[in-house]
């Protein structure tokens, strides 16, 4: 008799969410708790007994884990030290044998990857000698990571060669394709490029990480505790470096945005805090958009004559120095004035939660530079707002606004028909200079020279022979240079020249 043939049925369960494993430990601990099935006391050894097996598996769970963040430190560190041979061995080495870089674009590609590899290079013999020592060579090294600003201050404009290179260096691009598709890279080499910039970070992150899992009473936690900090020292080196770099780069786009180049802006110690467009509001009631820079020491406030922001796009109309300037709010009706002395601009933003945010910022560097003002000398009473008529005194300076430089005479004057020597200075002294002080002594007095000749009887002159002052032995030759000298001059001024 043939028996019907079984065919297999297949059931399709939906996907769950698996249960998470509980210890038998802490399994047997709750129904130890839920049941009466104990005594107290018992009941208190087991639950003792079972909080130290806990406490074990925590302690080899740590240690287990401790000694993955070990491992991960030294491969990851083989890894990078790899790609950085990489690309010392198929991209910096072939362009510079072929020249296809001009040198800035090389050195700016390429320029601080010996450096790096040096010194990854040494933390790599460190972590090979004693790879549990992780405190000791990153303590040893890591004042070292502050090379890496140099590269990563550069690293945007890295990137911007590389992306324009095969329009503007074709011979270079071709040779980027041929090389990223060879078996031993397998990579663009912008990726490559990437790796030093996340390194730094990724130091941080896996001793933070070491550190969290080790206890305080573990021989090594303190020398862990000092490395971490010397690395988070050079991460932030190296953000403060780039913070400046991207600092400087705003002010430069700023300075070509201004009609010829003027006032000039960029002055050392000088930080682009806050830029944008607001709304001017005239006398009339009119308003007009007006590109606003705040500064750490100064406002700029500028026309604009074109609708964006471009070069030669800007025309500065007016300059606060923020020591002498104060916010009034005017929140009723979503603006704000700026009052400097005499002068007042008011100010507002089509989004009140911006306007808030102007107010804030500029209050907060009004602040930050009166308090730093106080650590220097007092501060000049001169400097003052000044407007377009008057923007030639803050291009002379080229710091903060003040009146025009001027001279001023040396307090070693001598009364007497001798010429006496004058000093000319940029600025008024700081303090009241003391006039009985004596002459120094590299300055010369002119004296009538002795005849040597005692059959010359001619008398020596007290006066000193000064160009342009008439003097009694000048010939007729002379004096009829000087005559075409006058006309020359007169005649310039006619035609305006200078």
């Amino acid at each position: 008799m043939l028996t019907p043939e079984v065919k297999p049925c297949y059931v399709l369960l939906e996907p769950v969410t698996p249960k998470a494993n509980v210890d038998f430990s802490a399994e047997l601990k709750k129904v130890i708790n839920e049941r009466n099935l104990l005594t107290s006391k018992t009941r208190k050894r087991m639950t003792e007994a079972l909080e130290e097996i806990e406490c074990e598996n925590e302690e080899t769970s740590r240690r287990s884990q401790k000694e993955n963040i070990l491992r991960e430190i030294l491969d990851s560190e083989e890894n990078y030290l790899r790609q950085l041979e990489v690309i010392m061995e198929f991209f910096i080495k072939p362009v510079q044998e072929k020249m296809l870089l001009k040198s800035r674009d090389f050195d700016v590609l390429f320029g601080d990857f010996n450096t790096i590899y040096k010194v990854n290079k040494e933390l790599r013999q460190e972590l090979r000698k004693n790879p549990k020592n992780v405190a000791g060579a990153f303590s040893k090294i890591a004042p070292f990571f502050k090379c890496y600003s140099f590269y990563a201050s550069g690293f945007r404009n890295s990137l911007d060669i590389l992306q324009n290179c095969h329009r503007d260096n074709q011979k270079f691009g071709k040779f980027l394709e041929m090389q990223e598709t060879r078996p031993e890279v397998q990579s663009k080499l912008s990726a490559l490029l990437i790796a030093p910039i996340q390194r730094v970070p990724r130091y941080k992150l896996l001793l933070s990480s070491l550190l969290k899992l080790t206890n305080p009473s573990d021989h090594d936690y303190q020398s862990l505790f000092d490395s971490l900090k010397k690395v988070e020292d050079a991460a932030n080196h190296i953000n403060t470096i780039i913070k400046e770099q991207e600092n400087m780069q705003r002010l430069i786009e700023l300075q070509r945005c201004l009609i010829n180049g003027e006032p000039n802006v960029i002055t050392p110690g000088r930080k682009l805090l806050k830029e944008g467009i607001l709304f001017k509001i005239s006398k009339t009631g009119h308003s007009q958009k007006t590109h606003v820079a705040l500064m750490n020491d100064i406002i700029i406030f500028c026309k604009m004559k074109k609708d964006e922001v471009k070069v030669n796009s800007l025309k500065c109309c007016g300059i606060f120095p923020l020591s002498k300037c104060k916010i009034q709010t005017v929140y009723d009706k979503g603006a704000f004035k700026v009052v400097c002395q005499n002068e007042e601009i008011v100010l507002y933003d089509g989004s009140y939660s911006e306007t808030v945010q102007w107010v804030e910022e500029i209050e907060s560097a009004i602040e930050t530079h009166v308090n730093d003002r106080k650590t220097l000398r007092k501060e000049s009473t001169v400097r003052r707002p000044v407007k377009r008529k008057d923007l030639g005194e803050y291009n002379e300076i080229g710091l903060s606004p003040g009146k025009k430089l001027r001279k001023r005479k040396s307090p070693f004057l001598e009364e007497s028909n001798v010429l006496s020597p004058l000093r000319v200075s940029k600025r008024r002294p700081i303090r009241e200079t003391n006039t009985n002080l004596k002459p120094p002594s590299f300055f010369v007095t002119l004296k009538p020279r002795e005849d040597e000749d005692s059959d010359n009887n001619k008398p020596v002159s007290n006066e000193v022979f000064v160009f342009g002052k008439p003097h009694p032995d000048q010939g007729f030759s002379f004096k009829m240079n000087q005559w075409l000298c006058g006309i020359g001059t007169s005649v310039k001024k006619m035609l305006g020249f200078k």
